[in-house]
C-alpha cells in the first residue's frame, strides 16, 4: 500500500515537473544551410490566446542575414530579421511587408533579444520574446496544429550593423513550412531557451515545407517570359501570315500547320515553366496565371481541333466553312489575349521583384505593336491585291473575251489552225480542190 502511494505520488511529481518545463519545437529547412528556427508558447498564452511567445532563430557561418516570418506570405504578419552587429553581438530588426518588395522596420512589434542572443564560435543566436504575435494581419490565430511560417536566408560575409533599418540583399533562399505549435506550448519561464529542463521537439521531417531557390526561381522567370513571348508576339502572328503570302494548296498542310505546332509546343513549355514560378510564389490562382491558362488552353486544344476539321472539310468540298472562320478569329483572339498576358505579366513580376529592368516592358511594347503593324498591312495588301485581280477581270475587254466561242483545233495534212468552231465545221463541210 506505501508503495503504490509513493508511486502514484512519483508520477504526480513527474506530471507537475513536466507540466511545469517548457517545450519548444523546432524546424530545419531542409535546403537552409543548417539554420534552425524553433518556437515556445507558454502555457498560460495558449489558455488566453494573447501574451508573449519565444523564438530561436540559430544560423552558421556563411549566412549574411536570415529570417522568420509569420504567416504562408511576407505581408501575413510579423518577421524578424537577424544578421551579425559585431563579432559577438546581433541586430534584430523588427519589420513588416506590404508585397514583394524589402519589408520596412516597425517599432509597433513588440520584441526584443534575450540572455543567449549573440555570436558564438560564429553562429549567430537570437533568442527572441514577442508580446505582441499571437494574431496575424489579418486578424487570425497564429498559432494552432497547423501554424504557417516563412524563412528567408542570404549567404555572404556579416553585415556589421546595429542599424534595424538596414538595406538588405535579396535573399538566396526562402520558403514555407507549418508547425503544430500546441507541441509548443508548457512552462512560464521568461527565457525557455536558456532553461536546462527545456524539451525539443525537432519536427522537420513532419512539417508541410516548400523551399525555393531564388537564383533558379530567377531563371524560371526569364525562360517563362522568353518562350512565351516568342510564341504568342512572333511565330503564331507570322506563321498565320504564310496563308497570305504564300497562298497555295499546299501551304497549309506542309507549311502553316507544322510551324503552328511548333509554336504550340514553345507555348506549352513557356506555360509549364509559368506554373512552376507561380507555385513557387504561391499565386497559382493570380490574374496573371488565370489569363494564361485561357489563351495557352485555346491555342493548344481548340485552334488545332477547329484546323483540322477545316482542312477536312476542305478537301472534300473545296471550300470554307464554319470550322475555318471559327479558326481564324479565335485564332486572332487568342494570340491577341497571349499578347496583352504578357504585358500583365511585365507588370505583374515587376509588383514581386522590384530589379526587372525598366527597359524590358519598353521593348517588349514596341515589338507587340511593330508586329501589329506588320500583322494588318499583310492582310490589307492581300486583300487588296485580290480586290485589284478581281475588278481587273471584270472590265468590257474581259468579259468580250469570255462571250467568245471556244478555241478549237482543226488537224489537215497541210499544219494545224487554231480557229473558232463554226469554221471548224465550215471547213469540214468544203471538199479540198487542188
Amino acid at each position: 500500500m506505501k508503495f503504490s502511494n509513493l508511486f502514484a505520488a512519483a508520477v504526480a511529481a513527474f506530471g507537475l515537473v513536466r507540466s511545469g518545463c517548457s517545450q519548444i519545437v523546432k524546424h530545419r529547412p531542409s535546403e537552409g544551410a543548417g539554420v534552425s528556427y524553433s518556437i515556445n508558447v507558454p502555457k498560460n498564452t495558449s489558455v488566453t490566446g494573447s501574451g508573449p511567445i519565444f523564438l530561436q532563430l540559430q544560423a552558421p557561418p556563411g549566412v549574411k542575414w536570415f529570417a522568420l516570418g509569420q504567416g504562408s506570405q511576407m505581408t501575413d504578419g510579423n518577421l524578424f530579421i537577424v544578421y551579425a552587429a559585431s563579432r559577438h553581438n546581433v541586430t534584430l530588426s523588427t519589420r513588416r511587408a506590404t508585397g514583394h518588395v524589402q519589408p520596412l522596420y516597425d517599432p509597433s512589434i513588440e520584441a526584443y533579444l534575450l540572455d543567449g542572443s549573440g555570436i558564438h564560435d560564429g553562429v549567430m543566436t537570437a533568442n527572441i520574446r514577442c508580446d505582441n504575435c499571437t494574431t496575424l494581419a489579418n486578424g487570425e490565430s497564429a498559432l494552432g496544429n497547423s501554424s504557417s511560417w516563412m524563412w528567408a536566408l542570404t549567404h555572404g560575409p556579416p553585415m556589421m550593423s546595429s542599424n534595424v533599418s538596414q538595406l538588405l540583399y535579396q535573399h538566396d533562399w526562402h520558403g514555407t513550412f507549418t508547425l503544430n505549435t500546441t507541441w509548443a506550448v508548457g512552462g512560464n519561464n521568461t527565457n525557455p531557451f536558456v532553461v536546462p529542463m527545456a524539451t525539443m521537439h525537432e519536427l522537420s521531417a513532419y512539417t508541410h515545407q516548400q523551399q525555393v531557390s531564388d537564383t533558379i526561381l530567377h531563371k524560371k522567370r526569364i525562360a517563362h517570359g522568353v518562350m512565351t513571348s516568342v510564341a504568342f508576339v512572333l511565330l503564331f502572328p507570322n506563321f498565320a501570315l504564310l496563308l497570305y503570302i504564300v497562298p497555295s494548296r499546299r501551304t497549309v498542310a506542309w507549311i502553316h500547320a507544322p510551324l503552328q505546332l511548333f509554336a504550340v509546343l514553345l507555348a506549352l513549355a513557356g506555360f509549364g515553366v509559368g506554373v512552376s514560378v507561380s507555385k513557387d510564389l504561391q499565386e497559382i490562382g493570380g490574374y496573371h496565371p488565370v489569363i494564361g491558362y485561357v489563351a495557352v488552353g485555346g491555342v493548344v486544344l481548340i485552334q488545332p481541333v477547329l484546323g483540322i476539321m477545316q482542312h477536312l472539310h476542305f478537301r472534300k468540298t473545296g471550300t470554307s466553312s464554319l470550322y475555318g472562320v471559327s479558326h481564324r478569329y479565335l485564332g486572332r483572339f487568342f494570340a491577341a489575349l497571349g499578347v496583352i498576358n504578357g504585358g500583365v505579366g511585365f507588370h505583374y513580376a515587376t509588383a514581386k521583384n522590384p530589379d526587372i529592368p525598366p527597359a524590358s516592358p519598353i521593348a517588349y511594347g514596341i515589338i507587340c505593336g511593330s508586329m501589329f503593324i506588320i500583322y494588318v498591312s499583310v492582310i490589307f495588301w492581300r486583300r487588296s491585291k485580290s480586290a485589284s485581280k478581281t475588278a481587273r477581270f471584270s472590265l468590257p475587254f474581259f468579259r468580250r473575251r469570255q462571250e467568245k466561242a471556244p478555241i478549237a483545233k482543226l488537224e489537215n495534212n497541210s499544219d494545224s489552225t487554231l480557229c473558232g468552231s463554226g469554221v471548224v465545221e465550215t471547213s469540214r463541210e468544203k471538199s479540198w480542190v487542188p
